[in-house]
């Protein structure tokens, strides 16, 4: 384990960024639901090629605000892998397999931003390219990115053990359940079960970091960790 002084500042970074983590995904969400949603494949076909072809800021600062969100999860996850036993190889697969599903989500990101709109502005012959761009977009990102993610929660959750406590692992395990159904969405791909579970996958997310870092907090105030 850390030495006191060590722990007690990573506690405390762990404690930032799980507030970084429910500000950014709270944002998220506002973006999604009021400048990503009409560019999505929740809109018609033609609706959504319309939009786009106009390339509305909103929707590159929408997408922008989730790449932030990656960045946040993999901060957090490797700041907390810190405070685990030295050695932990669970601890540390689950910072990679969140490290990876990143790299995967910064690309599809990068794809929605970059990509879609120029194909969409080609007009309707453009349509087979579009619904290209968009399936590997929204497969990479609903299925490799976040059952990346999730499979890092879960170990995460399993390794930390007594450190969390009840109300933290029940988020975590919300988490894991939420987010393998949200990954199964972007397989079948089914956009209404994509909209069924994105927040529920965010809303136990964000509860088990700031639980979990409530949870080190007591501990390293009452009996700090060594």
């Amino acid at each position: 384990m850390l030495p006191a002084v060590e722990a007690h500042d990573t506690v405390q970074r762990v404690w930032v960024l799980a507030w970084l983590n429910v500000l950014l995904h709270g944002l998220g969400l506002i973006m999604a639901w009021f400048g990503l949603r009409p560019g999505s494949v929740v809109a018609p076909l033609a609706e959504r090629m319309a939009y786009l072809a106009a390339d509305p800021a909103i929707w590159r600062w929408g997408w922008g605000i989730w790449m932030l969100c990656a960045v946040a999860l993999v901060a957090y996850m490797a700041v907390l892998e810190r405070l685990l036993p030295l050695h932990s190889i669970a601890g540390r697969l689950a910072v990679v397999l969140t490290a990876a599903g990143m790299a995967v989500d910064l690309l599809c990101d990068g794809l929605q931003i970059g990509a879609l709109p120029l194909v969409a502005a080609t007009g309707p012959s453009a349509v087979p390219l579009f619904l290209a761009f968009e399936r590997l977009a929204f497969v990479g990102g609903a299925t490799v990115a976040n059952g990346l993610y999730t499979t890092g929660v879960m170990l995460m959750t399993l390794r930390l053990g007594a450190l969390a406590g009840t109300p933290a692992r029940l988020a975590g395990w919300g988490t894991v359940a939420a987010g393998y159904a949200m990954m199964a969405a972007g397989l079948l791909p089914s956009p209404a079960l994509l909209q069924a579970t994105a927040g529920p996958t965010l809303v136990f997310y964000c509860l088990w970091t700031v639980l979990l870092a409530h949870d080190l907090r007591r501990q390293d105030r009452d009996e700090p960790m060594r």
